[in-house]
């Protein structure tokens, strides 16, 4: 008798969790190499090697600091844990905080094509998927880097999420119902970025499981004419079961909020409509053309502040709305695209930056979870695709084949990047000439092998292109250490006025004497007073609303306090209300126009207008009441080179 053949589809049909075992050890072998990479000096120091929660190991102690402390801005207390874990069963080397990463990662991989086969019925369709998900090069950054723990760790608890709620789904109960619930909370324990989840399962419940029809869009077809093992339910029903959720969500979200508030202060100046709103559209289409080309990639890809390429911005728009559009109109022949698509593109919206924390504008670990719609969208357009047009059975296969061959050796060099911080920074200068970061880091280990006129050289570099706060604070103690106390009380200065809450930055500065001050501060009426610290606690909290009515009212008890309105200005350009910001700083320097920091905000307010004439000018006042200053000095700088080099005195007069 003949030995029985049978293709893989066959195979995974028959034996999927075998087969999900086999993609997550791919997945394991493509990533195996990272385990043998170090620490970098990028967040890793601030997680793992100079975290004395995770370097005690797994304690009682550490389990209570791991959920009653902030680690840089996050809360984030599973994944403290495991990292603690990490510690007291592999030491502090590096190697076993890398190998959970993998792991991990390749656990979420069996795990999505659990998902996909159970919902879909599909097999082939769900590995092809899982596998481009799996072996992306866009997934090194958040598996490679061991800082990224929160990343892996859950996105893998978001999966047994998913996997609960299509169990759910088939067989509701309520003890299925309460695991959807326990998987969601563990993976906003480990990072709190997948709130979104509702809204994702109401896109599942639409297709592939057929629970909800949607006008316009098809049915889901599940292979070989099955029945669908999902009863059709009404709206009302399926919305309501998810309020538990929403409400979890909303309860993180309101915590991020305040772990992140000081994040927020520093960055209230960003613009949202010339700054954030330009910065999300053309970071949508980033993430969708780096899926096509991902080449190129580092992990600091810095805001453009309010230099906005508008052509860029409207190409941008074009990209995606062409995309919405194929996705629409293909909605009823194809679901499955129409639903990996919008699922994409809601998995993204957290990590655009419309709420800006950090400098970042796009980053490759913020497209873990959106890429499982993408690949769902990529995987089955093109099978429908291929049988409209009749083509050969293995042309699938074979496009599949080139796709991970592609994709594994690329994965394999950016694996490489990661080894260590000398090969990373090296790389990052090889496709961003300039990039600040990289300046910085590569100044940071010149100034502790004493080199310090070379880091000091890299640490203006840098600050010419972008004026992070930790690099003011690295050329202050390079000053410092080049005994020039003059210039340190400046940056250090520097670093207070743009940094005040940024207790990692204010660490590095901290035992720098500031500049003592030259005379008391006025006397202030008791109710403005009272009315300034209530809104500064707003406006350090990111309540930008609230803040300016305080400061509001301050200035309707006494108009002529300088102070109320500079804040109020502050304040005004958190909010978009750039007119009215600039009235209040003017308003301010009449009032005392001998304040350097009130001529610095009109002059950062000015250049956020590209108001370069104005911005000139204010910085040459401001350069007068302090010469020598490298806050104004860097933004004089920026100043001329707009106005072609010209002075103020050639110019005409900002506004």
């Amino acid at each position: 008798m003949s030995p029985t053949i049978t293709t893989p589809a066959a195979f995974m049909r028959r034996r999927p969790g075998l087969a999900a075992c086999l993609l997550g050890l791919a997945a394991l072998v493509v990533f195996l190499p990272a385990v043998a990479g170090g620490f970098v000096d990028w967040d890793d120091d601030r997680y793992v090697f100079d975290n004395p929660l995770v370097l005690g190991g797994l304690s009682p102690a550490g389990v209570r600091g791991a959920f009653s402390q902030v680690v840089f801005f996050n809360w984030a207390p599973l994944t403290i844990l495991s990292l603690q874990l990490d510690a007291t069963l592999f030491g502090i080397a590096p190697w076993g905080f890398h190998l959970t990463n993998v792991l991990l990662h390749a656990v979420s991989t069996g795990l999505l094509f659990l998902v996909l086969f159970r919902m879909t019925g599909a097999p082939g369709r769900s590995a092809a998927a899982t596998l481009l998900f799996a072996v992306h090069p866009l997934r090194v950054e958040s598996v490679a880097w061991i800082a990224e723990r929160k990343d892996v760790l859950s996105v893998c608890l978001f999966m047994l999420a998913i996997l609960a709620y299509e169990r759910f789904c088939r067989r509701p109960a309520v003890a299925s119902y309460l695991a959807v619930v326990a998987a969601m909370l563990a993976s906003l324990l480990a990072k709190a970025t997948l709130v979104t989840l509702p809204v994702l399962l109401l896109l599942l419940d639409v297709w592939p499981l057929g629970r909800l029809a949607v006008p316009g869009l098809g049915r889901p077809v599940r292979p070989e004419g099955e029945p669908s093992p999902y009863p059709p339910r009404p709206w009302t029903a399926v919305v309501l079961e998810k309020l538990p959720l929403f409400a979890l969500g909303l309860v993180f979200s309101r915590i991020t909020l305040f772990t992140q508030a000081d994040a927020m202060a520093n960055d209230i100046a960003t613009s949202f409509l010339r700054a954030r709103l330009p910065s999300a559209i053309t970071s949508a289409a980033w993430y969708l053309w780096k899926s096509l080309v991902p080449t190129g990639l580092h992990p600091t890809c810095g805001h453009t502040g309010s230099d906005v390429s508008w052509p860029l911005v409207a190409g941008a728009a074009a990209v995606v709305a062409a995309v919405t559009c194929i996705a629409i109109v293909n909605g009823r022949r194809t679901p499955s695209t129409a639903s990996g698509l919008a699922w994409f593109f809601i998995a993204t919206l957290p990590v655009l930056g419309l709420v800006q924390v950090g400098f970042q504008a796009h980053a490759d670990r913020f497209t873990y979870v959106p890429h499982v719609g993408l690949a769902v969208a990529v995987v089955w357009g093109l099978a429908d695709l291929f049988d409209r047009l009749r083509l050969p059975r293995w042309t699938g296969p074979a496009v599949l084949v080139a796709a991970c061959v592609t994709s594994i050796a690329l994965t394999e060099r950016q694996i490489a990047v990661w080894r260590s911080s000398a090969a990373l920074w090296e790389h990052v200068l090889a496709v961003d000439p300039g990039n600040p970061v990289a300046l910085g880091k590569t100044a940071f280990a010149l100034a502790g092998a004493g080199r310090l006129d070379e880091a000091a050289g890299l640490y203006r570099e840098a600050l010419a292109r972008a004026e992070h706060p930790w690099l003011i604070a690295g050329l202050a103690r390079v000053h410092h250490a080049r005994g020039d106390e003059s210039q340190m009380r400046r940056y250090r200065d520097w670093v207070a006025r743009v940094a005040p809450n940024d207790e990692a930055v204010i660490d590095l500065v901290r035992d720098l004497p500031p500049e003592p001050a030259s005379r008391p501060p006025p006397a202030v009426d008791p109710r403005v007073r009272d009315l300034l610290a209530r809104g500064s606690i707003d406006l350090n909290s990111a309540r930008l609303g609230p803040a300016l009515a305080s400061f509001r009212a301050a200035i309707e008890v006494d108009p002529a306090c300088a102070a109320a309105h500079n804040l109020a200005g502050i304040a005004c350009i958190g909010l978009d209300r750039h007119g009215e910001a600039a009235g209040h700083f003017r308003t301010a320097l009449e009032l005392e126009p001998g304040n350097f920091g009130y001529h610095v905000n009109l002059a950062r307010l000015l250049a956020v207008l590209q108001d370069w004439p104005g911005c000139l000018a204010a910085c040459e006042q401001a350069i007068l009441l302090r010469p020598g200053d490298p806050e104004v000095g860097n933004l004089l700088d920026k100043a001329r080179r707009k106005n072609g080099g010209q002075t103020a005195d050639k110019q005409p007069a900002g506004r």
